[in-house]
């Protein structure tokens, strides 16, 4: 065996080793940490079950391009993946997430292929794998499955992939067929994506624009087939995409053109804040820890070399699809109330690894000829990841209880048993994050919803007065804020996370109380 070929099987079996310490971190804990399970998770998981098992959404639609689930319209891709899982695995978090963590190992391994295409370079293809993994922004959206936002990211990063196979001299024209795929997919991968692939696109053919007629086919084919399923089901379900923009979207509360453009900049400005990216993420802990910021802090410096060697070479079409893909990647984020949202920014990720592999390379170059200098660098980088992942398996799981609406699956699920056991009625607070739904999940509640509402006498309340028509035995679940009617005794609370039977006091509630009346 020649000593070309040994270090090749050498390096692909290094890669693979690197890819299982990866996975193994990956689906570490997967199902508990974080805790629980958030409603807009359980709105996938049941509809998965629900697709796989009976053909239908919760409300009894057949294999539908956009699932309703609370009005908000969920891409397809997220709950089409998970439905296979269900025929195998019990419903639950980690069969929810289990395609968020591939997704996540999977965008690692494919920069690790990009910084090989960009560099030759099998050490900097090898960091450029461990450096992605251990993003903040992609390891924790890895673990979660909120709407399919990982999966965006996935779609895209594939995209720019197959445009660094395509730059490559003597490329075959399918890769550009590649990336229009990949980006046709993204439009369905998460709501963000509409509007995210179309700027991706424009991106590729202003840096690219002479690659001739052929290629520019090839890649604006898949795309425009895309919008143009997505411009059908649109008239024919006229508004329902728009629904959840208008509530969230930057025009919501009716601001000036002058204020809505202030706006606009602000929140575009907030991405590439030190706050957001380096000190405490965007404040929710459903989308960051609350430790740190998305980005792993010794790679910032990496990124900034990158960038600043690709406009050195802003001439190179690759150098400027790069750029021109982190310049548009923040408006569609940038166009709703709430910003920064570790969510919605999501489409930048990929743009910020490919200068991460940029400023890598130039790194190695310079201190090739100082081997352990370059190593123990990469060992302090990987070093500075430790904080964040024992604050990850720590201290966060209990943070993120209430966030992650720990514990309200189970309750629902026990306080149906005692009101169905007795033949009477449940009544859940509208102050719950979707009970009806949740419930559903955690008993796997037979569709559509409406009928098993009907069937199992649930009265979703909005007013004290609602809950004052309870007769003896009926079950009420409610809020630790709420109110229960005069001669209701508690059963039980979730405190914690966990189920805590007929405790003396409410005060520990955090999420939920049951009383029968």
């Amino acid at each position: 065996m020649t000593r070309r070929r040994w270090w090749r099987n050498r390096f692909a079996y290094v890669v693979l080793g690197v890819a299982a310490l990866i996975a193994t971190l990956y689906l570490y804990r997967l199902g508990s940490d974080p805790p629980g399970l958030y409603a807009d998770e359980a709105s996938i998981g049941y509809n998965a079950w629900t697709i796989a098992h009976y053909g239908t959404d919760q409300y009894g639609n057949h294999f539908p391009l956009f699932f309703a689930d609370f009005g908000d319209y969920k891409g397809p891709v997220a709950t089409y993946l998970v439905a296979p899982f269900t025929w195998i695995f019990a419903g639950g978090a980690a069969v929810v997430r289990l395609p968020s963590v591939l997704a996540g190992v999977a965008i690692a391994l494919v920069a690790g292929r990009i910084a090989l295409l960009r560099t030759r370079s099998r050490p900097v293809a090898l960091a450029t794998i461990a450096f992605t993994a251990l993003q903040p922004w992609i390891f924790l959206q890895s673990h979660t499955m909120l709407e399919g936002n990982i999966l965006m990211v996935l779609c895209v990063m594939c995209c720019c992939w197959c445009i660094a196979e395509a730059n490559v001299d003597g490329a075959p024209a399918r890769w550009w067929t590649g990336a229009g795929v990949a980006l046709a997919i993204s439009i369905y991968a998460y709501s963000v994506g509409r509007l995210l692939a179309v700027l991706i696109a424009g991106a590729a053919l202003v840096s690219f624009a002479h690659m001739g007629r052929e290629k520019i086919l090839r890649f604006l084919f898949p795309v425009a087939v895309g919008y143009i399923i997505l411009a059908i089901w649109s008239f024919e379900n006229p508004g329902d995409l728009l629904e959840r923009f208008q509530s969230v979207g930057l025009f919501a509360d009716h601001p000036s053109i002058v204020a809505a453009a202030v706006r606009f900049l602000g929140n575009y400005g907030s991405y590439f804040s030190p706050n957001f990216l380096v000190l405490h993420g965007d404040g929710n802990l459903r989308q960051t820890t609350g430790f740190g910021g998305v980005l792993l802090d010794a790679t910032i410096p990496l990124m900034i070399i990158g960038a600043i060697r690709l406009v050195s070479r802003w001439q190179k079409p690759y150098a400027r699809f790069v750029l021109l893909g982190a310049v548009v990647a923040p408006i569609p984020a940038a166009l709703t109330l709430v910003a920064p949202h570790a969510l919605r920014g999501a489409g930048l990720i990929p743009f910020l690894i490919l200068m991460m592999v940029e400023g890598t390379s130039w790194i190695w170059a310079l201190l090739q000829s100082r081997s352990v200098i370059a190593i123990a660098l990469v060992a302090i980088a990987l070093a500075s990841a430790t904080p964040y992942f024992v604050d990850f398996f720590t201290g966060y799981p209990a943070r993120a209880e209430v966030a992650f609406e720990t514990g309200e699956g189970s309750a629902l699920a026990l306080a149906y048993s005692d009101a169905e056991s007795g033949g009477h009625r449940i009544f859940l607070s509208a102050t719950l994050n979707q009970p009806a739904l949740q419930l559903m999940y955690a008993v796997e509640a037979k569709p559509p919803q409406n009928e098993f509402v009907r069937r199992a006498r649930i009265t979703v309340v909005t007013t004290l007065a609602e809950l004052d028509t309870a007769r003896p035995g009926d079950v009420l679940v409610i809020g630790p804020h709420d109110t229960p009617p005069q001669g209701a005794h508690l059963l039980f609370v979730v405190a914690d996370g966990r189920i805590v039977q007929a405790p003396p006091a409410v005060t520990g509630a955090d999420l939920l109380c049951v009383y029968q009346v």
